[in-house]
């Protein structure tokens, strides 16, 4: 660990010379470059030092981006941190691969009752519980007074699918950095991957709802939960093809594949959003295609539909840590600190009042599928955290109610980053306590 602390040392001691000393004038003239490798220092450092007292890596790496970056120690500006978002995008991409490819048929027909239990009991007992707190309290929420009842449990409704959203980004990490097998590491990783569709579903359904309650836009449109389901189908078929291509790829041409899949990844993310503004702008066709959801599906097809699964997986693990390292460290530089102090004591209302409906529903689920103790117990620690997918969804919140849309973010955001901090972990600490870690 000595190592590890000396090198941060040295990255912070030079860092600091360059960025504060006046060999640049401003903070925001260090180049993206320098910040990126700097970054991967020091958050590298302090997940190791972190991992050595029992804490997860990647909650060593959130922290040291949020304290580094703009609105702490200023070892950076925000404009640095948003030159580097596409690397957010090549991360994600990486993950959504890995996902799919951690999601095995034989696993799932195995745990599969427990599966559905889960999904459909934590979902519904998460999202109907927070949104009646929400719903409870919203008449001393500033920004919900004014409205009308009906008005107010739509907007509560916003907060309780938000609430419903995982993250497998997180999950995968900490599963990768500690090796974990097991019943309770499938049964967490498969419910947690499944939620990623299930989530998007959910979100259409309810914001089509909330846009005739809050905007006053008319009926709903009967041909939206098709279309939806179609966008779904779609990117589904467009990722096994995916996938088989890379099965090709991996049978014929002699590469350093991973590197290769996320780029391919990449361009898959790109690819979606430049049809879907063409589409829309050009044909007046609103056909939006999730790209991680094709880069789930081609990790499924290659982990279960060829002979290349394990090798895959293996292949992408040895590239995963700077991967994770980096991706961490720059969602925790990129939390605005300015709102998490406007939204952060609703947003621990709405972090007790997940958790809790968490811990009842998947209690709940487990006994009636027929769980072992064991596993039912601490099932909740496993579904905490939060990530891309949540911010992602709250994006949307934003752009289609602007009005409500910015202090329903300011809330959701200080839950979201409480969640990610929180929930790694919560499940680090569940998977050794059931003896399903193998590297430490």
């Amino acid at each position: 660990m000595s190592h590890r602390l000396i090198s941060l040392f040295l990255a912070l001691s030079s860092m600091s010379l360059i960025v504060h000393t006046g060999l640049f004038n401003e903070v925001k003239l260090v180049s993206s470059t320098l910040v990126l490798g700097f970054l991967l220092i020091a958050a590298y450092c302090v997940g190791y030092v972190l991992s050595q007292w029992g804490l997860p890596r990647i909650t060593g790496n959130l922290l040291a981006g949020l304290l580094l970056g703009p609105y702490f120690f200023q070892y950076f500006s925000a404009e640095a941190v948003s030159d580097l978002s596409f690397l957010n995008s090549l991360a994600l991409a990486f993950i959504a691969f890995c996902a799919g490819g951690e999601f095995k048929i034989e696993g799932v027909r195995q745990h599969l009752k427990s599966i559905l239990f889960l999904i459909s009991g934590v979902t519904t007992v998460v999202f109907f519980g927070v949104s009646l707190t929400v719903l409870a309290i919203s008449e001393m929420i500033p920004f919900m007074a004014k409205y009308n009842f009906l008005t107010r449990m739509a907007i509560s409704a916003l907060f309780g699918v938000i609430a419903v959203a995982r993250s497998p980004s997180s999950a995968i990490a900490i599963i990768s950095e500690t090796k974990a097998k097991g019943d309770y590491t499938n049964i967490v990783l498969s419910v947690t991957i499944v939620m990623d569709v299930v989530i998007i579903i959910l979100f259409g359904i309810v914001i089509s709802f909330c846009q005739v309650l809050i905007s006053n836009s008319g009926s709903i449109d009967p041909t939206f939960f098709l279309d939806l389901l179609a966008e779904i189908a779609i990117a589904l078929f467009l990722g096994f093809l995916l996938g088989k291509s890379i099965v090709f790829l991996i049978q014929n041409v002699k590469m350093e594949f991973p590197v290769v899949i996320i780029a391919v990844g990449f361009i898959v993310i790109k690819f979606s959003h430049l049809l879907g503004d063409y589409l829309h702008e050009v044909h007046d066709i609103g056909l939006h295609l999730e790209p991680l959801l094709m880069c789930m599906s081609a990790g499924f097809t290659i982990q279960n539909f060829s002979k290349y699964g394990k090798i895959f997986l293996s292949k992408m693990d040895g590239v995963s840590l700077p991967i994770y390292v980096a991706f961490f460290a720059i969602t925790g530089a990129s939390i605005n600190v300015d709102i998490l102090k406007s939204g952060w004591m609703l947003g621990l209302v709405i972090v007790a009042s997940r958790t809790l409906m968490i811990f009842i529903g998947s209690n709940l689920s487990g006994r009636l599928a027929g769980d072992s103790p064991k596993i039912y117990k601490n099932t909740w620690m496993g579904f905490i955290t939060q990530a891309g997918v949540s911010l992602g969804l709250l994006t949307e919140i934003v752009r289609r109610f602007p009005e409500i849309g910015v202090p329903i973010q300011s809330i959701l955001i200080a839950a979201i980053t409480l969640n990610q901090i929180a929930g790694p972990i919560a499940f680090k600490f569940a998977l050794k306590k059931l003896g399903e870690t193998n590297n430490r």
